[in-house]
């Protein structure tokens, strides 16, 4: 792309952004690390697109995630008083310390690399279970059939919910990734109010029947790492959204890739022990994160040169970052399993590193791996070019992932 390109105002939100962000990135990487974005509302944000400026701003204290802030400026964008609901208000991703110290402490026992690795035999027979319900279909979609439900019935189970609320779990999940509380639509309070009473009788049963499962751990927690309720319930929600929704997209992304890419799924399938070295590899070719969650600045923060003043929206280009030749010289465009240290940001840095990382990982070596032993001749029933992607402010889904046997 030429350096000299306009681009629009809206350059981010654009479809054509959408389907094919990496020329755009390249671009706006060379013209400097942070560019701004004019959002619809007629508001503005500052994207940050280098690695290096990147991972400082994740680490930045000034550059909020708490929740509270978030709202005050969407109250003041929209023009009426919003207040965050206390499912979204009360988990690690939403807060900052003091609060998120105690939160992170309390989950981090049942995110461990161990525990997660423990998990592989039932995430290969959830996988397997779903791979059996497509096997008689001629064309089968990957994304709704496999990629979408394998994190949701994992995560589920892993916080105890019984398997006749999993298609409810795989509705909800999808309804807070795609709607805003900005948009007035009334769909996200509907799914927050559905979700929110479900998981409060699971807790107020489990609170009398504990069971091997998250929920249960932490109800039943010692004093020392004992949540409240309502952070109970705001964790369960952290864990429908974030959990869920970058894991399908991780899923999808990596299946698509390995279908377009023969060679190095031949090199994967002969050697079982190839996929975690070759995953953070996948995951930063594959990018399943636009931008890490927004942030707001409390104070004029320079970044790269830039000044944004206080009570400004902050984006982060995860995927913008995942492509830096400043971080990787060696043809970032390319698929390279054999990449020396390939240290992306898809999982963030800093306090709100992912605590489900190492489990996103599990499930989508594991997801992929079963979907090419069982059906090695898959293939894409497409050419990859028809492939379209959701627009979504923070994960990167493919629409359908249609395949043939």
């Amino acid at each position: 792309m030429a350096a000299t390109r306009a681009l629009s105002k809206f350059w981010m939100l654009t479809n054509d952004f959408v389907q094919n962000p990496y020329p755009v990135l390249e671009h706006v990487r060379s013209e400097g690390p942070v560019r701004e974005l004019s959002l619809p509302d007629g508001s503005r944000a500052w994207v940050v697109t280098r690695y290096d400026e990147a991972k400082a701003a994740l680490a930045d204290p000034r550059l909020s995630r708490d929740i509270h802030v978030h709202y005050r400026l969407m109250s003041e964008r929209t023009g009426r008083a919003m207040t965050p609901p206390p499912e979204e208000a009360n988990h690690l991703a939403n807060l900052e310390p003091p609060r998120h110290t105690p939160l992170r402490r309390a989950i981090s026992f049942a995110f461990t690399p161990r525990r997660a690795e423990a998990l592989r035999p039932r995430v290969a027979e959830i996988a397997d279970e779903l791979l059996d319900g497509l096997a008689g279909q001629a064309r089968p979609d990957l994304i709704a059939g496999y990629a979408d439900p394998l994190p949701v019935i994992t995560i589920a189970e892993l916080m105890g919910v019984p398997s006749h609320a999993w298609p409810d779990f795989l509705r909800w999940s999808v309804a807070l990734r795609t709607h805003s509380p900005a948009e007035g639509s009334g769909t996200l309070d509907t799914s927050i109010r559905e979700l929110s009473s479900f998981m409060s009788a699971l807790i107020a049963e489990k609170e009398q029947r504990p069971g091997e499962d998250l929920l249960s751990a932490l109800i039943h927690a010692d004093p020392e790492h004992r949540l409240t309720r309502t952070e109970i319930l705001s964790t369960g929600f952290a864990l429908m959204t974030g959990g869920n929704d970058t894991t399908a997209s991780l899923v999808g992304g990596v299946i698509a890739t390995l279908l377009t890419h023969p060679r190095e799924r031949a090199e994967l399938l002969a050697e079982e022990g190839r996929w975690g070295k070759a995953m953070d590899e996948l995951i930063r070719y594959v990018s399943p994160i636009n931008n890490a969650l927004q942030r707001v600045t409390t104070e004029a923060v320079e970044i790269g040169g830039t000044t944004i003043p206080a009570g400004e929206a902050v984006i982060i280009s995860v995927m913008s970052t995942n492509r830096d030749t400043g971080q990787f010289p060696d043809d970032p465009d390319v698929l390279d399993l054999s990449r020396p240290k390939p240290a992306h940001l898809s999982f963030g840095f800093g306090i709100h590193y992912c605590s489900g990382a190492h489990l996103a990982k599990v499930i989508t070596e594991v997801g992929a791996r079963r979907l090419f032993e069982r059906f090695p001749g898959v293939r894409l029933a497409v050419d990859p070019s028809e492939l379209r992607y959701q627009q979504s402010p923070v994960v990167r889904p493919l629409e359908a992932l249609p395949v043939a046997w």
